[in-house]
Parts: structure tokens; sequence; C-alpha cells
């Protein structure tokens, strides 16, 4: 069974306890986000897809999409693996979902094909050189969440990212401290900071 299926409550209760932490990341996000029409990759529950304006995502935990659909998201139930679009999006946004895929090169390659000519891919992710990505990566097998997760630094996505086609890339980061209730906020250039949105185009 999905991991997110078991665990959906949990999910949803951590983004209300770390209500701060959630719109920090929301603010990262935004400088980003490109006008037009987008989907998200992993939407998940609608989180970040829902106040972003994104009406469009996939998921394969039924229970997951079954909340973004209440939050008016139109959700197809599929993987990033097997997710089958041909130049239909002007932008495509993943947040985490980088450290959960069975294959991140295909799932970078579908995104790619996906995109129309000129469109930009958002890869949001916790960064392993960063001291709260160390502290996750260290403490992982603890983690109902992050037990089967990879975590990848910026350079692994933006290698990964330029194999598949992208290039121009931009980064923003914020987060910034090695445990979740002694972080410091801002949204920078990428330098250290954990949670890290790097941008390619098309």
């Amino acid at each position: 069974m999905n991991l997110f299926d078991l665990y959906y409550e949990d999910y949803e209760k951590w983004f209300e306890k770390h209500q701060e932490i959630y719109e920090e990341e929301l603010k990262t996000i935004k400088p980003l986000l490109p006008e037009g029409s987008g989907m998200e990759v992993g939407v998940g529950s609608g989180r970040f897809a829902a106040p972003l304006g994104i009406k469009f995502g996939i998921e394969p935990s039924k229970k997951m999409a079954e909340i973004a659909r209440k939050r008016g998201i139109k959700v197809v139930e599929t993987t990033a693996e097997e997710m089958d679009f041909d130049s239909e999006f002007d932008f495509i946004l993943m947040v985490t979902t980088i450290c959960f895929v069975k294959d991140a090169f295909k799932t970078i390659q579908n995104c790619y094909r996906a995109l129309k000519k000129g469109g930009y891919l958002l890869v949001a992710f916790v960064d392993l050189n960063s001291p709260l990505g160390r502290m996750y990566e260290k403490n992982k097998h603890k983690s109902k969440f992050y037990a089967p997760a990879t975590f990848f630094t910026k350079e692994d996505i933006i290698n990964l990212m330029k194999k598949a086609g992208f290039r121009n890339f931009e980064c923003k980061e914020n987060l910034y401290g090695d445990s979740l209730d002694n972080l410091t906020f801002g949204v920078n250039d990428c330098n250290g900071g954990a949670f890290k949105v790097i941008r390619g185009r098309k």
C-alpha cells in the first residue's frame, strides 16, 4: 500500500503543527512560479497546489488525491514514472516528490516531455548538503515518511535536469538550521539553506 495512503492524516497534521515552515516554503516557491497552465507532480493533498493556484496534478495515493480534490484540484491517479503528457503545460512543480519516486531521472524526463517549448520545471526539495538535510538523512530510519526517501544535493538535481535537456537554471532557498525547532527563515539565492527550489527551462 502507498506510504501516503497509510499516513495521510499524519501528513496533514505535520503542516498544521509546522504552519510557519509551510508558509516559508510557499514563499520560496512563489518568486520562481511562472504564469500559465501548470501541473504539480506528486500533488499530495493539494497543500501547495491550492494556495499557488495550480488546478491540476498527478498523485498515486488515493487518500491524498481525495483531499486534493476537496481543495479544488483535478487529480489523475498515476505515478511520475508512468505519467504520459506531451507538450501540455507551461510549468510543472514538484515539492519533495523527487525524494520519493523510484526513478528520479525518468520522472524528470517525463516532466520535460510534458512541458511546452520554453516551459519550466520547478523542483523543490530538502538539500542533502544542508544541516537539516544531513539531520534527516542520519535519522531517516526513525521516520515513517523519510525511511524510504532518497535525499539529493543541489548539484544532483541540476545534473539530472541537464541530462534531461533543461537549461537556464535559477535557485531560491529557505530554512536555515539543523532541526525543525531552531530554524531561521529568509528567501535567498542558494547558498546553504535546506529547502531549495531549482527552476530549469525546456
